[in-house]
């Protein structure tokens, strides 16, 4: 004998996840999947720059390991559509310049962590991330890296905003960085939605994601405009942040030290 009360919601009863794309005019993927690959390869360009600039990653550390993981294992190792293949591959190569920025200043974010020590655990999260992804994608029968994809969207976006208010500084950041990284994550999952409408974990991740994206970029600007930083000049003097406490940067093979200049304020803990 059932004491509990019936359950409110039935389960449904064909599985989302097997149904397949819906057949979507070519006309309206590209407009809505142009965007997507658009929007990201600019935030990578960007990232770069700034990077290079600056002395501080411009993508979190371990999300750039995550998302070669993604790009490598969907373009070389698991079977996609072809026009999802060639996408990630653009972005794959861009993304090996991030790694390598990473593993140059990477270490500065992880004053706790030696060089070694976090160089080895980025290679880690690499190698852990693509046997996710191959297993994950395979699982779902993601053929189009969708489902993966949108589920490495959440921990990327809340990276940006914990790595903001662990740097203290707008150091590695822009306000076109932000912006190019919400427009290629809201037409990704524009183009979840049109493409897969029935699938709704995807309708639950991407909000999510966007909501993230939204107040970093919020955030982002209330921590230049405290720095004196134009957030919109984007041929502004490089940012710069001191060294977290505790951090070194003598022989540790991470580049020149910051100079002294932006840092962080009293009041960017609550940015």
């Amino acid at each position: 004998m059932v004491w509990l009360p019936p359950f409110l919601i039935p389960m449904s009863e064909v599985a989302p996840v097997t149904v397949g794309a819906a057949d979507v005019p070519d006309a309206l993927f590209a407009a809505v999947a142009g965007p997507t690959a658009l929007g990201w390869l600019v935030t990578y360009i960007l990232a770069i720059r700034q990077a290079s600039r600056d002395r501080y990653v411009g993508i979190p550390a371990y999300l750039v390991a995550v998302n070669i993981a993604w790009e490598f294992s969907l373009t070389f190792l698991l079977e996609q559509t072809p026009t999802q293949r060639q996408i990630n591959f653009l972005w794959l190569v861009f993304n090996v310049v991030l790694l390598r920025q990473a593993l140059r200043y990477g270490p500065r974010d992880y004053p706790g962590l030696s060089t070694r020590v976090f160089r080895w655990t980025l290679a880690g999260v690499l190698v852990w991330a693509s046997v996710v992804v191959m297993v994950g994608a395979n699982e779902f029968r993601d053929l189009d890296g969708m489902y993966t994809g949108m589920i490495i969207q959440v921990p990327l976006s809340a990276s940006f905003i914990f790595l903001l208010k662990r740097r203290g500084s707008s150091a590695g950041q822009s306000m076109y960085i932000a912006v190019a990284k919400t427009v290629g994550s809201l037409f990704a999952g524009l183009t979840a939605f049109v493409v897969y409408p029935s699938h709704h974990l995807l309708q639950v991740l991407v909000p999510t994601y966007v909501v993230l994206d939204l107040a970093y970029v919020v955030l982002l600007h209330r921590a230049m405009r405290r720095e004196g930083r134009p957030p919109w000049a984007f041929r502004s003097p490089a940012a710069v942040t001191e060294a977290p406490a505790g951090s070194s940067t003598t022989g540790s093979g991470t580049g020149p030290a910051p100079r002294a200049g932006v840092g962080p304020r009293s009041d960017d803990a609550t940015a």
